[in-house]
């Protein structure tokens, strides 16, 4: 399909547009062009001020789109430039709009709580503050749209990663450090969706349905702010602290802005298949992630070591003679997003052989090719991805690790740091070549390993001196590279919290 994603370059849209590149779709985002994104050349690239009606014209006057996702819609007069600019052009139009056009009530919230197309707006207002500028965005849709439109109500979004509002690492970072935590004087209930969550449910109501009208989008369950603190209070086996009112920092937490109780229903996103897990189901992962932020990082490992082994003048012109080396030989190309990975079979340390399109039919898959054990960034890099290989396995995915190295070099290596994941033999080279990773060890660098004691004909079991560009790659479950890197600076690597983060 066609899309465009009007945003789409932070938070859950961010994640919308990874699904919809995995899914094959020819996508579209529309910014101001002021946030980087790591889309690479998966998607097409346009700027524009959502609020100008003149630049949306010329930007969108005449192209057709099978669904638009607009993330970025805060008020009436944003839905009236739209609705002109699209005209009779779009499929499907769906609105990211919130549970804020809920009037609070202690009993269950159903979307027909708020009707929009009975709902006024008025077009002239100089500010609308959030929640009534959603209920009115809403009504002029709902009211004039030419073409078929979606409201998807999303509850309060939480994440431990990419969460620019760091609301919920401020309940992480407090309850870790016993620090008092601002509440409000009554316990008021409310509705969480994961941003992963919110994610896969607009690209499921988006690309997957012809469902048309307001929706929820909501996780199943509901918690107070002091639940949510001793959900989290659980994982990080301590119990947090709270007060009410203003205290030390003389605010309240971020999720004390609602007086009121909220408790959305997901039953109508139910009916269509789509089935939201319970929110504390998911709170460890995300109290993980954030944990992760302040956690030391593999750069700062592989910084650290550097430090301690700073090269000679001499080793450093030499390094710099290599690199330049290897950017003749047209090394380090790699696969780019977007490109189908090549399938293999190669033996794991015991001789058992592994097949990459049976694994992915398990779940994603994160590649690393890596040198060998015989250098010590590859095992700084694999070890650090060993600390988090039960969040890998929760989030349904699994680490293979791939070099040239013979099977019994792979198992002793495998011993010696424990790991639990594959562990391949790349004998030749073969999978790299596929790869566009596989170089040659320049004539100089061979007499300087040779030196050193690391004999590669040894490790790898034969005498060509071919090594792989250092990458790694995020395979989703049809075979697509959905994220990915290769240096041919073999001191630089992608970090496991980002592979991480692209899986789940």
């Amino acid at each position: 399909m066609k899309i465009l994603v009007l945003g789409g370059t932070a938070f859950f849209g961010r994640r919308l547009v990874h699904l919809l590149i995995g899914d094959g779709h020819d996508v579209t985002i529309a910014t101001r062009g002021q946030t980087s994104d790591d889309f690479g050349d998966a998607v097409t690239r346009i700027k524009v001020d959502r609020t100008n009606r003149d630049a949306m014209m010329e930007a969108f006057g005449n192209c057709y789109y099978d669904v638009v996702y607009d993330q970025i819609c805060f008020n009436p007069q944003d839905a009236k430039i739209a609705v002109e600019a699209f005209g009779d052009r779009v499929k499907r139009y769906i609105l990211t709009s919130s549970m804020a056009v809920y009037n609070s009530k202690d009993t269950e919230i159903t979307e027909d709580d708020f009707m929009p197309e009975q709902y006024s707006y008025d077009l002239d207002a100089q500010k609308y503050d959030y929640a009534e500028g959603k209920r009115q965005a809403e009504a002029y849709f709902f009211r004039n749209a030419t073409f078929p439109v979606v409201a998807v109500r999303v509850a309060m979004v939480v994440s431990g990663t990419d969460d620019y509002t760091g609301r919920f690492d401020y309940y992480v970072k407090h309850i870790a450090e016993h620090k008092s935590i601002g509440v409000l004087e009554a316990e008021h209930p409310i509705t969480y969706v994961t941003a992963w969550d919110a994610a896969e449910f607009l690209n499921f109501i988006g690309a997957k349905s012809d469902f048309v009208g307001p929706i929820n989008a909501a996780n199943s369950g509901y918690l107070s702010i002091q639940e949510l603190c001793y959900e989290i209070g659980d994982f990080l086996n301590t119990t947090p602290l709270f007060h009410v009112g203003r205290h030390e920092e003389q605010t309240l937490s971020p999720y004390a802005m609602f007086p009121c109780t909220w408790k959305i229903l997901n039953t109508r996103a139910a009916s269509l298949g789509f089935e939201f897990s319970p929110i504390q189901k998911s709170i460890s992962l995300m109290v993980q992630d954030s944990i992760s932020k302040w956690e030391r990082s593999l750069k700062d490992e592989l910084d650290a070591f550097q430090a301690q082994n700073q090269m000679s003048p001499d080793a450093a012109a030499t390094f710099a003679r290599l690199l330049q080396d290897l950017r003749d030989q047209g090394a380090g190309k790699g696969l780019n997003i977007g490109d189908k990975a090549p399938d293999f079979t190669l033996e794991d340390a015991t001789g058992k052989p592994v097949t990459l399109s049976k694994e992915l039919a398990k779940g994603p898959v994160i590649i690393v090719f890596y040198r060998g054990e015989w250098c010590p960034y590859c095992n700084l890099q694999l070890k650090a991805y060993e600390r988090i290989m039960n969040e890998i396995k929760a989030a349904g995915a699994q680490l293979i690790a791939i070099s040239p190295q013979t099977p019994d070099h792979s198992l002793s290596m495998k011993e010696k740091h424990e790991l639990s994941f594959f562990v391949l033999s790349d004998v030749n080279n073969k999978t790299a070549e596929n790869y566009n990773l596989k170089y040659k060890l320049p004539d100089f660098m061979q007499a300087i390993q040779e030196k050193s004691g690391i004999e590669l004909h040894q490790y790898n079991g034969d005498h060509t001196f071919e090594l792989p560009v250092t990458a790694t790659y995020i395979i989703d479950k049809k075979g697509t590279v959905i994220a990915g890197t290769s240096d041919l600076n073999h001191r630089t690597r992608m970090e496991p919290s980002e592979a991480l983060k692209k899986v789940r």
